[in-house]
């Protein structure tokens, strides 16, 4: 099966390696070094090598951008598959004594790939965290434990099992902000080894890691989150409407009100190009869609809509009334699935990313678009290279305004409309064309320079964007350099995570391409 399932084998394989593998050289030496340091730690049968009929497939089992699995993509030299908190240890500790760099990965969710690739031409090493993974939900204190090997859909499954009118904040961030602003402790590794909490590591170290970037400043192996009310019923409406239906205009009136929404609102908007048959035969046109989840009933929505944003037209026919964990299921465009699905770490969901290769960028509005900028909008959707492009437009305001930029590394509070995210993708077998659709996003991005946030122009950590600038390659950036992409994501908090990180891994064993990096001048 891949696993190495004796310990007796580990010698063997060591000797097979060195001998057959390389010349004996310096990287052979590491590696089997390395190797032997694992072995001692009693953790062989959790450890790939590319010797292992299993790696391809455990490397590329949470990888959800296949513009990064290519003959060319850089591959580690092992993957570590921990059990248990002793074994990420081990894995630290053989790494940092054989000088390998360390990449965690939990969802394998990086728009960017860094939690599994590497651009540097040293060798590196994958802890995928796929094992730990469990979800501890206590009802009666309305919290749970959540390991970082989880997904999403398993948290909410979990909860809905034990209580429905319990939830996870992460789409309320409206009514009850951020998932970072819930979590009240975590189990984390530094890269020493030490096993830390909240009340261990500090507040300064508890801050920056809800939301300072992962792969920064050690590992999170769990965190404890505070659940929130949602109530037995929620209503969902998603309402599509063409440019020859007016999506202009009532897009645009969007953009005045849907901030100004009851924080009980969740409002989104889909963009994309669909075929239309018109007068002339079928036609690319654009298509925008308007979609809420509402904690509450469908006449009260309808009626609710009908006073604020008549435009739309909403009518009770629209609406669906369901539980929360069904609207994650309606609002991922999987109305009549099993809940089961959820449980699929395979499983794409459709609004965030449909097919197998992506580029994704992120922006910031805090004044509406004009008309007239949609129309440019529109004329460069419908380019051929554009296909494959989504975008989402997903409304703030709420609590969200009630919290100061400096609550979590995460800033983007009062004064934001909405955040976008520009997506654009394509097929596996069309990697080949992968440079032509992202000079187009580069175009289109160039083009909404004037629309959006200015100095700096702002940008969602969780949408990763190489693009905005990145580390140096050899572990030692300038802060100047670091500056341009960190100020992108954090503003003001930039500074107070250099600090951080200077503080609690000034060697900066744990990097990456956009990293935050210990202050080096």
């Amino acid at each position: 099966m891949g696993f190495l399932h004796s310990s007796s084998l580990f010698p063997f394989l060591l000797v097979f390696i060195v001998s057959f593998s390389w010349p004996i050289t310096s990287s052979a030496d590491i590696y089997g070094d390395f190797l032997h340091c694992l072995s001692s730690s009693s953790i062989s049968n959790l450890v790939y090598t590319q010797m292992n009929s299993s790696y391809s497939s455990i490397l590329e089992s949470t990888i959800h951008n296949s513009r990064f699995i290519t003959p060319t993509s850089p591959k580690p030299w092992v993957i570590v598959t921990p059990l248990h908190v002793s074994h990420v240890q081990a894995t630290i500790r053989c790494s940092k004594i054989h000088g390998l760099q360390l990449r965690t990965r939990s969802g394998g969710h990086d728009f960017e790939g860094v939690s599994y690739i590497s651009e540097s031409e040293s060798p590196f090493v994958i802890i995928d965290l796929a094992n730990l993974r469990s979800v501890q939900v206590d009802v009666e204190n309305e919290v749970a434990w959540v390991q970082s090997g989880a997904i999403m859909g398993e948290l909410y499954c979990e909860i809905a099992q034990k209580n429905r009118t319990l939830a996870f904040p992460g789409l309320l961030f409206r009514k009850y902000g951020l998932a970072a602003d819930n979590v009240i402790d975590a189990e984390f590794i530094d890269a020493n080894g030490r096993i830390l909490n909240r009340k261990s590591m500090g507040e300064d170290l508890f801050w920056a890691i809800r939301g300072g970037g992962g792969g920064s400043f050690g590992i999170v192996l769990s965190w404890k989150i505070k659940l929130v009310h949602v109530g037995e019923t929620v209503t969902v409406f998603s309402i599509s409407k063409t440019l020859e239906q007016n999506a202009t205009q009532i897009l645009h009136r969007w953009q005045y009100i849907s901030y100004k929404f009851p924080d009980g609102m969740y409002p989104s908007i889909t963009i994309s190009t669909t075929n239309t048959t018109t007068q002339d035969g079928r036609n690319l046109t654009v298509v925008v869609t308007f979609s809420t989840m509402f904690l509450g009933r469908a006449n009260e929505l309808v009626l609710l809509m009908q006073n604020i944003f008549s435009e739309l037209g909403l009518t009770s026919k629209d609406c669906n009334e369901m539980s929360f964990v069904e609207s994650i299921l309606a609002l991922g465009l999987l109305p009549n699935q099993n809940l089961e699905i959820l449980l699929d770490r395979n499983y794409r969901v459709s609004f965030l990313v449909a097919t197998p290769s992506f580029k994704t960028k992120s922006d910031y509005v805090k004044k509406p678009i004009p008309e007239i900028g949609f129309q440019g909008i529109w004329s460069q959707l419908l380019e051929p290279e554009a296909r494959g492009a989504t975008f989402n437009f997903v409304a703030y305001g709420g609590k969200m305004d009630e919290f100061p930029e400096s609550a979590v590394p995460f800033p983007h509070r009062k004064g934001n409309l909405y955040k976008i995210s520009y997506n654009i993708r394509w097929r596996e077998d069309d990697n080949v064309n992968s440079e032509r659709y992202i000079a187009w996003m580069r175009r289109f991005y160039s083009y909404m320079k004037p629309f959006v946030s200015k100095s700096p122009r702002e940008a969602y950590v969780n949408y990763r964007d190489l693009d905005i600038g990145k580390n140096n390659e050899d572990g030692y950036t300038t802060y100047a350099q670091m500056s341009v992409w960190g100020r992108k994501y954090f503003k003001n908090n930039f500074d107070r995570l250099v600090k951080i990180k200077t503080k609690i891994d000034p060697e900066n064993f744990f990097r990456h391409q956009q990293s935050i990096s210990p202050y080096f001048g």
